[in-house]
């Protein structure tokens, strides 16, 4: 191979594995979208003396820049720079990942090189999860999300296991390709193996998925009201008093006494309100004089919320972040409410925040790019965090419900905590229509789908523009509204109590993968140079 071949490979297995994120093209491609990728390293390691070692973060590059291109290209619809910025540090990260597993290889040989690529990966995955400056929204497993009568096995692993299964499947179908001039025998070993790697699986899932039982006999009523104000143009010129009137009129006309729940979408109300303050707020008192026609009803609404200094003592607020709020004296929230006839309000505050636009760092890098992008809504709010998560009671203290704002639906295992706190169903309020028609908002809604097939809990999802819907336990969308439209939705749930092996166990792969990283990483960078001088 010449490097125009070794790039060739490169911009192939990109475009392969980017379009699992598409419209036009199922997740389960990314079983053999890694495969070029493999060709391109086992050639660089047969010839190594004809290439240095870090010339494969070069081949690999071009690649993932494509399956960035791909994936997250949507990001350009709010901010070119942004979408560079994002496109290249991920290209970047990938590369490196596969550079450090080709070193391993080359150093202490196959097993352990391809073990390293397994755990390496992984590694790379979990960080995203856990720094606040990383993304999971391209993990691996984020792109099998269409495919849910493939990954039902999700509640035992999480996503994890998706990527764990996509990295598998192209290893064995790679062993396979280069020996196919080799020994019959060995050939047929390794096809079975693959052949194995995505069949068992698959067909487990499937039987899963058509036998799986659905909680009966405590059914709740929920509407959902989509309002469609364009955030570009409406959101933030309408005052928030005449959105909410909109809303509560289109719930008047749907919402009955035997409706348990109603949900608004993400900054219903962007008009910051003293939390310590809310019994004489318009906005909440416009929602409690619903309620009182309605005494059945919840109402689970999102609102930007504020503190003034005394008041965040002893409040559990997470506000040693380095972030820098839109006021110099109050904090601010992006917040979910649930508001009844009761005297209490329950609030819970947004704390996976996106990086650059929610979560604003005082200094260092972010924080020169953030003043470089648009801000949405008008302005670049900083916003902070709660330290745990809180779920809602129902208005007769029955049933537990998880709020889920948003992008903090992308993070599996942060979910899990409200399925541990009994939550019995998921409520996801958000604003997409920043990502206008775009793969954006189909893949978030997508993620979706995994969050219940993960916990096993039927979420309910409330959007601004869409696609508001209801999921079933299984990852299935059973309603939904169309895209950029005024809609209402009704629809009931079943809450569940049973716990899934990924709610107790977390994400459990890559806690090993974090294990076996660390201790290579440690042996062929650090010991061995030490040993060799």
């Amino acid at each position: 191979m010449n490097k125009y071949t070794l790039t060739a490979l490169s911009l192939c297995s990109g475009i392969i594995s980017g379009l699992a994120w598409t419209d036009w093209c199922p997740g389960i491609v990314l079983l053999c979208g890694f495969v070029p990728f493999l060709l391109i390293e086992n050639h660089l390691f047969e010839n190594k003396n004809s290439y240095s070692q870090n010339s494969c973060f070069l081949y690999f590059l071009p690649g993932f820049v494509i399956f960035s291109m791909l994936t997250i290209g949507w990001i350009r619809v709010i901010s070119i720079t942004a979408a560079l910025c994002i496109i290249l540090s991920s290209a970047f990260l990938m590369s490196f990942t596969l550079l450090l597993a080709h070193k391993v290889r080359l150093r202490l040989g196959n097993v352990q090189g391809y073990v390293s690529f397994l755990a390496f990966w992984m590694t790379l995955e979990f960080l995203c999860f856990k720094l606040a400056i990383l993304s999971p929204w391209i993990n691996l497993g984020n792109g099998l999300a269409k495919d849910i009568c493939f990954i039902q096995w999700y509640e035992v692993t999480g996503i994890s296991g998706g990527t764990l299964w996509i990295l598998l499947s192209n290893l064995f179908l790679f062993f396979f390709l280069i020996k196919l001039s080799g020994r019959k025998k060995v050939r047929l070993t390794y096809l079975s193996i693959w052949l194995a790697i995505v069949i068992l699986p698959s067909a487990a899932s499937v039987i899963r998925y058509k036998t799986i039982r659905i909680s009966t006999g405590n059914e709740n009523e929920a509407v959902v009201v989509q309002p469609d104000f364009d955030p570009y143009s409406e959101k933030f010129t309408v005052p928030f008093r005449e959105q909410l009137e909109k809303i509560i009129n289109m719930a008047d006309s749907v919402v009955t006494d035997k409706t348990d729940w109603l949900l608004t979408p993400e900054t219903t109300v962007d008009d910051p309100v003293d939390e310590n303050s809310l019994a004489g707020n318009q906005y909440v008192e416009m929602i409690k004089d619903f309620t009182r026609k309605r005494p059945s009803v919840s109402v689970v609404t999102g609102m930007v919320t504020y503190k003034s200094p005394s008041s965040e003592l002893n409040s559990g607020v997470d506000n040693k972040r380095g972030l820098k709020s839109f006021s110099g004296l109050n904090t601010y929230f992006n917040s979910a409410l649930k508001i009844d006839t009761g005297a209490d309000i329950e609030i819970y505050h947004k704390s996976k925040l996106v990086p650059g636009f929610e979560s604003i760092p005082s200094k260092g890098l972010i924080s020169l790019i953030s003043r470089i992008l648009p801000k949405l809504g008008g302005i670049n709010k900083g916003y902070t965090a709660q330290k745990e998560r809180t779920c809602f009671s129902s208005s007769d203290k029955s049933q537990k419900i998880a709020p889920v704002i948003c992008y903090e639906s992308v993070y599996g295992e942060y979910v899990t905590d409200y399925i541990m706190k009994k939550a019995g169903a998921i409520f996801i309020i958000t604003n997409d229509g920043w990502w206008k028609n775009t793969t954006g908002y189909r893949q978030h809604l997508s993620y979706a789908s995994l969050r219940a097939i993960e916990t096993r809990r039927p979420v309910v999802r409330a959007a601004n523009t869409g696609v508001s819907c209801f999921i079933d336990i299984r990852g299935k969308v059973i309603k939904k509204t169309p895209w950029w439209k005024s809609a209402t939705l009704k629809g009931t749930f079943n809450p569940e109590t049973r716990i899934t092996p990924y709610v107790k166990y977390g994400d459990f792969l890559m806690v090993t993968s974090i294990f076996i990283s660390t201790v290579v990483f440690v042996m062929v960078f650090i010991v061995m140079p030490v040993l060799k001088k």
